[in-house]
């Protein structure tokens, strides 16, 4: 779905509340707290807010997704529901709201200057199959351990050009060098190129 069909779909929970007889509360809708859009309801006591904002959405099979989301919440804080003006006590808290309904549009892609959305489970599924392509198709240890290529350059002439500089970077004048190798990983047409010194069961890297 695009975004014109999420409007629709805000705009029938907007008319569902209006034909349950609740009136729009315009008090409570003073400022901004990065919502797409917002409308609060009123009803005897209860005050509702219907909003619409973006929500990064972190899952169990996938790393994270945009996503609009739909949020109908009820306030409790009894500052607002005694309000009578549009002072800082009817602010409403949007962390606050008591959530009664939630509906997530994850954002699977753009298209044709447009941006498209599936809801819930199926987008879920949807983004969980795209990092599943990512992931067989850019395997970063796979990779890495195949592109990694080590060569031992241990020797006296090597030795006595580090050791001094090691030395004064560990702080320990006495210190003797195990092994000096280069290593050199590549990824597509990048090549990055350092030294690895082993000194003892520790290891100094030097780019």
């Amino acid at each position: 779905m695009k975004s014109t069909e999420i409007n629709a779909i805000y705009a029938a929970k907007i008319s569902e509340f209006l034909n349950a007889g609740y009136q729009i509360n315009t008090n409570t809708m003073n400022g901004s707290q990065g919502e797409i859009a917002k409308i609060d309801f009123r009803k005897g006591n209860e005050v509702i807010r219907v909003m619409l904002h973006q929500e990064t959405i972190w899952g169990e099979n996938f790393r994270t997704a945009e996503a609009i989301v739909l949020t109908v919440g009820r306030c409790d804080d009894e500052r607002v529901i005694n309000a009578r003006g549009f002072g800082r006590d009817a602010i409403i808290w949007n962390e606050r709201l008591d959530v009664i309904e939630k509906r997530i549009f994850f954002k699977i892609g753009s298209r044709r200057d447009a941006d498209w959305y599936l809801e819930g489970e199926e987008g879920e599924a949807a983004m969980e199959k795209y990092y599943s392509r990512l992931r067989a198709k850019y395997d970063l240890e796979r990779v890495e351990e195949a592109r990694i290529r080590t060569k031992d350059i241990t020797s006296d002439e090597v030795r006595k050009v580090l050791l001094p500089a090691v030395r004064r970077h560990m702080g320990k004048p006495n210190m003797k060098m195990n092994r000096i190798a280069k290593v050199t990983r590549s990824w597509n047409d990048n090549r990055f190129e350092y030294t690895v010194i082993t000194v003892g069961k520790n290891r100094v890297v030097l780019h």
